[in-house]
């Protein structure tokens, strides 16, 4: 990733997994090189969901994984899920504090499961 002629990341090793600082010279960097986008997540869900089971037990054991993104939804914009959050621990978050495509996937996805607990 250049800016203004200067490199900014190290090519053979460019993973930065901290989204902080500077738009143009560390959060740029990051975005695609480490950075944890929220709106994949659920659907990561729906695919374990297809290719499983689709027990009644299944779909409870993926709610809860699906649900273990509530400390995302009690910090930052209360009841919203932001955009990305950092690819190292704590994985903090960032970018847009209430990220419509990452809580449209969450309530998709659960209403998926949700469904499917009640058959």
């Amino acid at each position: 990733v250049y800016h203004n002629g200067k490199l900014l990341n190290t090519p053979s090793h460019p993973y930065c997994g901290i989204y902080a600082g500077n738009e143009d010279e560390y959060r740029k960097p990051a975005y695609h090189n480490g950075t944890a986008w929220y709106w994949p997540y659920p659907s990561w869900i729906e695919a374990a969901w297809l290719i499983s089971d689709r027990s009644r037990n299944t779909a409870e054991r993926l709610r809860g994984i699906l649900y273990s993104s509530r400390s995302s939804w009690l910090s930052g914009c209360l009841g919203e899920l932001p955009e990305v959050a950092d690819g190292d621990a704590p994985h903090r978050w960032g970018g847009c504090g209430a990220q419509a495509w990452s809580v449209a996937e969450f309530y998709r996805v659960a209403k998926l499961l949700q469904e499917n607990l009640l058959k």
